[in-house]
């Protein structure tokens, strides 16, 4: 008997514009070192889990997240390119570690504008930092709504 192994995904963190890593403006993200994944041009500054999971951490300047899904990946939001630099200025954490999320839960809220004013990237950036636990991995590019649209289709190794 055949069974096919289920193919499951992840949403956009942001309403926007999807594109691949290879056009961030970080060498980090961009050379896939970090993890493998998607980015988002964003329209909005509200920012959702892309899937269930827990809070794993939030650094302290509110500008990066990391979720472990229900299924074991572990996924890391980067808002915006150098935003450390903000010190914590334009984002509002709207979750704290320990915190069980659903898809669509919104985790943070960026001032976009703040960003851009202080002449940062507001590309957002979405890595699964484990990516030895995937069979398949396929970024879905395009326009994307926060917590509908699908933009990584994915497949675990048993």
């Amino acid at each position: 008997m055949f069974f096919s192994k289920k193919e499951k995904s992840l949403l956009a963190v942001a309403d926007g514009r999807a594109i691949p890593l290879s056009e961030v403006p970080d060498e980090a993200f961009a050379s896939g070192i970090l993890g493998v994944g998607v980015a988002i041009e964003p329209s909005g500054g509200t920012i959702c889990s892309p899937i269930d999971g827990v809070i794993e951490s939030i650094t302290e300047t509110g500008h990066a997240y990391t979720v472990h899904s229900d299924d074991g990946l572990d996924i890391l939001i980067h808002i915006g390119i150098d935003t450390v630099t903000l010190g914590g200025k334009g984002f509002l954490p709207m979750v704290k570690e320990g915190y069980k999320v659903k898809t669509g839960d919104v985790i943070a809220r960026a001032d976009l504008e703040a960003i851009r004013t202080a002449g940062l990237s507001t590309v957002t950036v979405m890595l699964i930092t484990n990516p030895e636990r995937l069979e398949k991995n396929e970024p879905q590019l395009g326009e994307v709504q926060s917590g509908k649209s699908e933009i990584i289709r994915y497949r675990l190794l048993k």
